[in-house]
């Protein structure tokens, strides 16, 4: 017999229109959950949102800015009048480089307040957000899965992102902190920390370094895909994994 592994279930995916997000997003609603797509830049959600409802899924798309408190609580607003209830949160955006991020890494003698404040927002307060406005919902329930989106750069550092793996590094710990409060409450917290991960985004960059003729390449085929990390937080959010909380999955194939 087929088992649904998510199915009445309600999911907010945060970063959902590219890359990890929209994987999760399109497994998670495959597996019978209802998903609410929240992204800064509602296009790319909301052809998510169509190819869901196309397979006969359930989906709706809230656009957002999490790095923005009223946006997140917004997100949160909309996913229970759309759906009733939430029972999984997954905090997906985030990012060293970008569209809505910055052009390019360097070296810390040459970073500005403002960049380093800006990642931080991008990385752990737009988590904290999100997660700060679904949390008394999730009290009342009684139950609830919050899963956040790390970087082995969080782990062990990357050269020319010390602010990105400052604030991964401090995802890992809010997570950790936050498992050991929820855990009486039935709420699980936790974390993976993937290394590449071969999205949209890390194409447009290996293309920029193609035309600058940069030095540094990737191999493609250590890199995980967005499918793979979407894999592992389904086994996350999935019902029968209960005893799983406050922990970080490192997910690093490039690494030998």
């Amino acid at each position: 017999m087929y088992i649904v592994l998510l199915e009445g279930k309600v999911a907010i995916i945060v970063g959902s229109g590219s890359g990890i997000g929209k994987a999760a997003a399109r497994l998670l609603a495959s597996e019978g959950a209802a998903v609410m797509l929240a992204d800064i830049d509602p296009e790319g959600a909301r052809k998510v949102e169509e190819e869901i409802r196309g397979n006969g899924g359930r989906a709706a798309t809230v656009q957002a800015d999490m790095t923005k408190e009223e946006d997140a609580q917004k997100m949160v607003q909309a996913a229970l009048e759309q759906f009733g209830r939430v029972d999984i949160l997954v905090n997906v955006a985030g990012g060293s480089q970008g569209r809505f991020i910055r052009e390019r890494l360097g070296p810390f003698a040459e970073s500005t307040r403002e960049e380093w404040d800006r990642i931080l927002d991008v990385n752990l307060n737009g988590a904290r957000n999100c997660t700060r406005a679904v949390i008394n919902h999730m009290l009342e329930r009684g139950s609830g899965k919050i899963i956040n989106m790390s970087s082995m750069a969080g782990v062990s550092g990357a050269p020319n992102a010390v602010d990105y793996s400052a604030a991964k590094a401090g995802l890992i710990g809010f997570t950790k902190a936050l498992a050991q409060e929820m855990a009486p409450h039935g709420i699980q917290v936790n974390s993976i920390s993937p290394g590449g991960v071969y999205t949209e985004r890390l194409q447009a960059v290996m293309e920029r370094h193609k035309r600058e003729g940069a030095q540094r390449t990737f191999d493609v085929s250590k890199l995980s895909t967005p499918e793979e990390i979407a894999r592992i937080i389904l086994f996350l959010a999935s019902a029968d994994v209960k005893n799983l909380n406050g922990i970080n999955i490192e997910v690093h194939g490039s690494r030998r």
